[in-house]
């Protein structure tokens, strides 16, 4: 049983802090995985580009389910290459932060790539952000180019200080150009990479650095955790996550590349059956989700005969959650509807440029006579942990009292270090204090602060219990409650306010506005809040149900008590209050 109390350690505890990979003596976890072999490049693409001459020329790096177009290996090195040139040509030079706004495409993982052959500094944005937040991104990075399509230029009508070129503009004229030779003079281990970024508590999003030693550290932890589980064979990927994301980049851009695998795009809005018909038809193997994904998988196979694993011929292993924990019962009804398709989880953030523990159970599998692979009808054991450490990095579990490293389960905030944790905030140096610790003088390096309340178990297993944070997880899509409490404080009849998670099964959590109205304001509905803030924030940040209540709980020092407010949300939805006016979901 988990408990929030350190034991005493005795000498029968050392089995168990062996088998967990825990050192009592400094209080650390390590991973199981053998470290990860010296690296000598200075940049990802001197790190990349040597590795993809080893693979097959012709293999497809990337294919796009929706039109079949392929972008072989020898392709992707040859145009990202060219593309570098062409950045040149228009001035982008090593330092200068090159913008990225853009949904998934062939063309998004050879731009990416071009920038960063130049030691330029990639940065990305959601399309779906609003003009407005689009622009406080950008005064913020301050881009020298931002590189869009057509149909997104016009939200960037306010950037009046960074030139915008569009994609297909800039793809047509590369073959003028010749393959850019990388420096003699190369970029540093230490120089930034990307500019990602992360949501904070307070609000504003953070631009999260990652240096270029940050970049080639999370592609081999991608190489060195699944190449060992294939006994060889090629991994084919099917890519649904966004490449703006951390998730989805350092897969799909990093990962996969260096592993010199296909990713095969299904790009679009989300369909299982588009989905299953891009897995079938590209023989995909391991599939990359987000947890509303794999829950409406299930819950659509679960209901429709026609997509049901059972009578499809798939190749399909292993799916791969992340972005937030998987329930119990999700994880069970997916593998009713999917048999022998082994479910993991991961864990990583923005602040550690991907992942950082991985679950390693393998998925069970039976070979047919054609070659190809039957599904086992033999269950496997479901992990509803985060998995393993990732190699060479190291956990530490602390007491949010005490501030001491606690032993196997024990319960307490997730401290990562580890060579792609991030050379700090962009500009933020308290910030960056608070999220990157040193416990003591003789520390060998920088802790990063999760945020979140973790055990490890008896076997390294990582599991997530709570978020210390305040974030709303949106279907994986951080919202932070702070930055849609300063927007609804504008509304002129909204006296004080407060957002909180509620539960939703798709989503995973939606934002709930608790809302006191101004004296002589009772006409105030929850259509209105919601409409006030819908036009002010992306999507998927929408407020989507209110609350009316007569105050909000705060400390004396006038703080929102979220843990109270938080519980409050959870009784009206058990108790069914009068007072929980439901919003539309669009």
């Amino acid at each position: 049983m988990v408990t929030s109390c350190k034991p005493a350690y005795t000498e029968t505890d050392m089995a168990t802090h062996v088998a967990a990979g825990y050192c009592a003596a400094t209080g650390t976890y390590s991973s199981h995985h053998p470290p990860l072999a010296t690296v000598t490049a200075s940049s990802f693409p001197e790190y990349l580009f040597p590795r993809l001459l080893q693979f097959p020329p012709d293999r497809p790096a990337f294919v796009d389910a929706s039109t079949g177009t392929t972008l072989s290996i020898a392709d992707l090195r040859t145009l990202s290459l060219k593309t570098a040139t062409a950045l040149s040509a228009l001035g982008l030079r090593r330092g200068h932060v090159a913008l990225l706004l853009a949904p998934n495409s062939l063309h998004f993982p050879v731009i990416s790539l071009g920038i960063l052959s130049l030691g330029a500094v990639l940065s990305t944005s959601n399309p779906l952000l609003t003009p407005d937040e689009l622009a406080d991104q950008a005064r913020d990075s301050e881009p020298f180019l931002v590189l869009t399509t057509a149909g997104l230029a016009p939200k960037l009508c306010s950037l009046a200080t960074s030139r915008v070129v569009l994609i297909d503009d800039l793809i047509a004229g590369i073959d003028e150009h010749d393959v850019w030779a990388l420096d003699d003079s190369p970029v540093c281990h230490d120089d930034p990479a990307l500019l990602f970024y992360s949501s904070g508590t307070t609000g504003k999003s953070k631009g999260v650095v990652s240096t270029h030693g940050n970049v080639i550290a999370a592609a081999a932890f991608l190489e060195s955790v699944w190449r060992c589980r294939r006994d060889g064979e090629v991994d084919v990927y099917g890519c649904l996550l966004p490449m703006f994301h951390m998730f989805g980049f350092s897969a799909f851009v990093l990962g996969t590349p260096a592993m010199g695998t296909t990713a095969v795009l299904v790009p679009g809005r989300f369909s299982v059956e588009r989905l299953m018909a891009a897995m079938e038809e590209h023989r995909v193997t391991r599939l990359l989700a987000v947890p509303p994904m794999v829950v409406h998988m299930a819950k659509i196979a679960a209901g429709e005969p026609s997509t049901s694993a059972l009578t499809r011929r798939f190749c399909l292993r292993e799916v791969v959650s992340s972005g937030a924990p998987l329930k119990l019962e999700h994880m069970a009804r997916f593998r009713r509807c999917f048999p022998g398709v082994s479910l993991a989880q991961c864990y990583g953030l923005t602040e550690t440029t991907g992942i950082v523990t991985m679950d390693d159970v393998p998925a069970p599998l039976q070979h047919d006579h054609d070659g190809g692979v039957e599904l086992s009808m033999e269950p496997s054991p479901i992990s509803i942990s985060i998995g393993r450490l990732v190699p060479s990095t190291e956990a530490m579990i602390v007491d949010m009292e005490s501030g001491e490293a606690l032993p196997p389960n024990q319960v307490g905030e997730l401290w990562i270090r580890g060579p792609s944790v991030m050379r700090g905030y962009l500009r933020r140096e308290e910030a960056t204090a608070a999220a990157l610790v040193a416990r003591t003088s003789e520390d060998g390096g920088r802790w990063l602060r999760t945020g979140d309340l973790c055990f490890v178990d008896s076997r390294g297993l990582v599991h997530v219990v709570d978020r210390i944070k305040e974030l709303i997880k949106y279907k994986a899509y951080q919202v932070a409650p702070a930055e849609l409490e300063d927007v609804l404080a504008a509304h002129p009849d909204i006296h004080d306010v407060a957002v909180a998670p509620y539960p939703d099964e798709e989503a995973g959590e939606i934002p709930v506005a608790c809302v006191v109205r101004k004296p002589r304001s009772n006409q105030l509905q929850a259509q209105d809040v919601v409409s006030f803030v819908q036009n002010k924030v992306a999507p998927y940040k929408k407020v989507r149900r209110v609350v009316f209540v007569d105050c909000i709980a705060r400390s004396p020092s006038g703080k929102i008590l979220r843990a109270q407010l938080k519980s409050f949300v959870r009784t009206c939805e058990l108790h069914g209050e009068a007072e929980l006016r439901c919003a539309n979901r669009a």
